[in-house]
């Protein structure tokens, strides 16, 4: 039984972003860390590189309270990854 209240409401955390590769799952976590969001990456370790459905997938999950927060920053980024990538594009 753990006491630390950090593992016991990690239980009760919600899934803000999900990606089929390990290496996406962790720059999502680094930018939420990069804004002091807690956030901890689930997964099955696969030792295949690519996407295997739901079994491949690894989850970012950070607590209830900030998911709203979180979920804001990941979209704000992509936007900003899209329009970088669009603004690039030989015409």
């Amino acid at each position: 039984m753990a006491n630390d209240d950090t593992e016991k409401n990690s239980e009760d955390w919600v899934e803000v972003a999900a990606a089929g590769e390990d290496e996406e799952a962790e720059i999502i976590a680094g930018l939420l860390e990069s804004e002091d969001i807690p956030c901890e990456i689930e997964g099955p370790p696969s030792p295949w590189p690519e996407d295997l459905g739901a079994l491949g997938v690894s989850r970012v999950m950070v607590p209830p309270d900030r998911a709203d927060e979180a979920r804001a920053l990941i979209a704000e980024r992509k936007k900003d990854a899209e329009r970088n990538l669009s603004e690039n594009l030989p015409e």
